[in-house]
């Protein structure tokens, strides 16, 4: 049966994201920690219950994202029929799904879904040690202060680098920015004439894979080499804090980031894509006629 979550489900549905990503994924595991992260900025939505195991789970999150899991072990038809109907009567009409996920695509494609985009999960190792960051003429880089900062670097991600234009960004609030930019996180602004012009943020995960979060440029900023300084100064700050390899993730179509990661060696690890199906014409489930 379909019920709402609750905080007690997060141990399984962590498990949950587990174990779809070992079925599907093709790629090394990752950590409980980062699993717990790809959930946790969702609202708790609903879990599909069978007597007591969770089989499946549907969230929605700000800026039109949905996350929906269904437990690999399963016949996954009948929890999809209920996930995917509950979604669309919240108004989202887009699935997300492994590329190796053969069965969920096929239920997709069956019920009129298609393929829009894929986004990576790209990988690098530590070695050989990314080259050091060479920064543009008058342009000095600071420690993220939280607190201190959020307002200014907010508005440099969202306004002056218009991050939701960007193809698979998502346009925050300051509210949900601070909650996704946790103490784990070590961010680094980059400042021309004492303005913010540059973010970015990472971290390393217990298992020892340094994560690329984000990265932003102001408009006025580009084509000189800022964004690539950022990276590169990030990774040298998450190896010398003990990261073991470095990911980040990436749409497929955003192809001036994507050389960028390809140039600093990384390669692609996950393909993730994101179905979707026409918005139903006419009032939502309850609405007036």
């Amino acid at each position: 049966m379909l019920r709402p979550a609750t905080p007690g489900d997060r141990p399984q549905l962590i498990a949950l994201a587990l174990a779809e990503d070992a079925a599907w994924s093709g790629a090394p595991a990752v950590s409980a920690e980062e699993a717990g992260e790809l959930i946790d900025p969702f609202g708790r939505g609903v879990v599909l219950d069978r007597d007591g195991r969770l089989a499946g789970h549907a969230a929605c999150g700000e800026g039109g994202e949905a996350i929906l899991l269904v437990d690999p072990a399963d016949d996954p038809g009948p929890a999809l029929e209920a996930l995917v109907a509950w979604l669309g009567e919240r108004g989202h009409h887009e699935v997300v799904t492994y590329a190796r996920d053969t069965r969920r695509i096929a239920w997709l494609e069956a019920n009129g879904f298609t393929h829009r985009h894929s986004a990576f999960d790209l990988q690098r190792g530590i070695d050989p040690p990314p080259p050091p960051a060479v920064w543009p003429s008058g342009v000095a880089v600071a420690r993220y202060r939280p607190g201190e900062d959020d307002d200014a670097v907010h508005a440099l991600i969202y306004v002056d680098a218009a991050w939701g234009e960007v193809p698979g960004h998502t346009q925050r609030s300051l509210e949900s920015w601070r909650s996704m930019v946790t103490p784990d996180y070590r961010g680094w602004v980059a400042r021309r004439d004492e303005r913010p012009v540059g973010w970015v943020a990472g971290r390393v995960f217990s298992d020892g894979r340094g994560w690329l979060k984000q990265i932003a440029v102001a408009r006025c900023a580009r084509r000189l080499g800022l964004g690539r300084a950022l990276m590169l100064h990030s990774l040298a700050d998450l190896r010398s804090s003990g990261a073991a390899s470095f990911g980040l993730g990436v749409r497929a179509d955003n192809e001036n980031a994507l050389g960028l990661y390809r140039d600093a060696g990384f390669e692609v690890e996950r393909e993730w894509r994101e179905y979707a199906r026409p918005t139903p014409i006419g009032p939502p489930a309850g609405g007036a006629a």
